[in-house]
C-alpha cells in the first residue's frame, strides 16, 4: 500500500481562490444572489463622505448575519470568528474580517433591512419549493407556522422571522449587562 505524504504547510504555485473549494450548491451562491438584488442606496448614503476608517459594506455584513442564521448561529462573536475561520464565510465576507462590535452594530442598526432580506429569503425559497415552513427549529424548539405554497408570507411567520432576530439582539443584550457587573 502507497502511503500519501503529508501536505501541511505545503505552498502552491498559483494560489487558489476560496470559491474552488466550496461545492457548486452550496447555498452560500444563493445568498450572495439574493443580497446583490437589495438595494443599498440609502443605507450607504449614511457612510459615504464621513471621516474615520472606511465602513464594512453593509451588503458583506449581510450576507454574514444570513448565512449565520441559516446555520442557527446568533452571536455577533460567532459570527466575527466564523469570517476568520469558515471558507463559507470568508467567501461571503469577500475576505473581510469584521469584528463582533460591527456585526452587533450593523444587526441593531439595520434590523428593519435584515428583517425585509428575510421575507424576501423566505418567499424564494417557498417559490422554488425549498423548504415548507410547518415548523422552524432552532435548538430543538419546533415553532409552529403557517405553511401555505404561495409565494406570500402571511402575518404569524413574519412574526415568527422577527422573535428570531430578537433572539441575536437579546444575547447580545444580556451579555453587555452582564459585563458591566
Amino acid at each position: 500500500m502507497v502511503l500519501k505524504e503529508d501536505r501541511i504547510g505545503q505552498t502552491w504555485l498559483v494560489p487558489r481562490r476560496v470559491i474552488d473549494f466550496i461545492p457548486e450548491n452550496h447555498i452560500c451562491y444563493f445568498i450572495a444572489n439574493l443580497v446583490g438584488e437589495l438595494d443599498f442606496k440609502k443605507i450607504d448614503q449614511k457612510y459615504r463622505h464621513t471621516l474615520g476608517e472606511a465602513a464594512y459594506s453593509r451588503r458583506m455584513l449581510l450576507r454574514l448575519v444570513i448565512m449565520a442564521s441559516i446555520d442557527g448561529i446568533f452571536s455577533s462573536r460567532k459570527i466575527a470568528r466564523l469570517a476568520e475561520e469558515n471558507l463559507v464565510y470568508m467567501y461571503l465576507s469577500g475576505m473581510d474580517k469584521p469584528d463582533f462590535r460591527t456585526i452587533c452594530r450593523f444587526k441593531i442598526e439595520c434590523a428593519s433591512q435584515i428583517e425585509e432580506a428575510f421575507k424576501m429569503t423566505v418567499k424564494i425559497a417557498k417559490k422554488w419549493k425549498l423548504v415548507q415552513l410547518n415548523h422552524i427549529a432552532i435548538d430543538g424548539t419546533k415553532i409552529k407556522a403557517s405553511a401555505s405554497q404561495n409565494n406570500l408570507i402571511n402575518q404569524e411567520e413574519i412574526e415568527t422571522i422577527r422573535r428570531i432576530l430578537k433572539r441575536g439582539n437579546r444575547n447580545r443584550r444580556g451579555r453587555r449587562q452582564d459585563s458591566r457587573r
